[in-house]
């Protein structure tokens, strides 16, 4: 059987930007067990939501490097449209770049996403995370937000790697 299912949205990935309560996820059946970047957030859905799926927060290792090729991609797009002032075609790609930048955010953090926590309260994050995140979220579509977002990716990215250093260094030591 290869239908679709609808995923709950819960309460924790409920932002006027991504989603509102009682929006579902229609996903076909076999790809929970396989990763795949979007849409955002499917795989925190599914965990809220108690279906079984990835957990990729529980093994980031295997899921960033997908993570930043999204971001690649849709940085190639934002720079295109920025570059041509088009303020209304950089708003989905800004949006699914936010996505990724969230789940980089939190899995790093070994958490799935959860939007109405507080970001800042995370150990492994780039300075002054809240009031850049404040400053992106109310202005989605902007071209300084969208410098703003390029330069958490750029940060949080390194956070990633020196992350990764210190626990093969930890695992060399025992």
């Amino acid at each position: 059987m290869t239908g679709e299912i609808a995923i709950p949205v819960t309460e924790q990935l409920c932002h006027s930007l991504f989603y509102k309560m009682n929006d579902s996820l229609a996903v076909k059946e076999g790809s929970l067990s396989a990763y795949q970047p979007l849409p955002p957030f499917l795989y925190e859905a599914a965990f809220y939501a108690g279906i079984p799926a990835v957990r990729p927060w529980e093994t980031s290792d295997k899921y960033i490097p997908a993570l930043m090729k999204e971001w690649a991609e849709q940085k190639h797009l934002l720079d295109m449209h920025f570059s041509n002032r088009n303020q209304k075609a950089a708003f989905v790609p800004m949006k699914i770049s936010l996505g990724a930048f969230l789940q980089l955010l939190y899995w790093t953090n070994s958490k799935p996403v959860n939007l109405q926590s507080d970001p800042g309260e995370l150990p492994i994050k780039p300075v002054n995370l809240k009031e850049r995140l404040n400053f992106i979220f109310a202005r989605p579509a902007f071209y300084h937000s969208y410098i703003q977002l390029s330069e958490l990716m750029t940060e949080m990215e390194k956070q990633y790697m020196k992350m990764l250093a210190l626990e093969k260094i930890k695992r060399k030591r025992l």
